[in-house]
């Protein structure tokens, strides 16, 4: 499973999962287009570089969805494949995205700080992230 919604008043969010650092910034990303577009429909055809510089995981968790919502907003494009590298202070990413399908939920207006956690269970990572709708 890459994320699951969760219930918060007035708002939108998700956890997203992931094996790896990596996976889950992949997966958070994911889950933010998917919750406004069914991203199984859809396949990329662009790609763009991005890169993330923050002072802790949270920081750059943020700032990459961030960037990504501010990307679909500026480019008309929906994010739809991501291939990240999260390193020491931020993170260098792909991403691969198409033009916007129809809309299938509240559209994401921003993502917020409130709450905003990262956390390793064993082996494997969680985000925990709320968006404004």
């Amino acid at each position: 499973m890459r994320y699951e919604t969760i219930d918060h008043t007035g708002d939108a969010g998700i956890i997203a999962y992931g094996t790896s650092m990596n996976e889950l910034f992949e997966n958070a990303a994911y889950g933010m287009f998917d919750l406004m577009f069914d991203l199984s429909l859809t396949r990329p055809d662009r790609a763009r570089h991005i890169e993330i510089q923050g002072s802790d995981r949270e920081e750059v968790l943020y700032g990459w969805l961030s960037e990504t919502l501010y990307r679909f907003e500026t480019e008309d494009t929906v994010w739809c494949s991501f291939e990240v590298r999260v390193g020491t202070g931020g993170l260098v990413a792909v991403v691969g995205g198409t033009n916007p399908p129809a809309l299938r939920g509240s559209p994401v207006k921003a993502v917020t700080r409130h709450d905003l956690t990262i956390a390793q269970q064993g082996k494997n990572w969680t985000a925990t992230v709320l968006f404004d709708t």
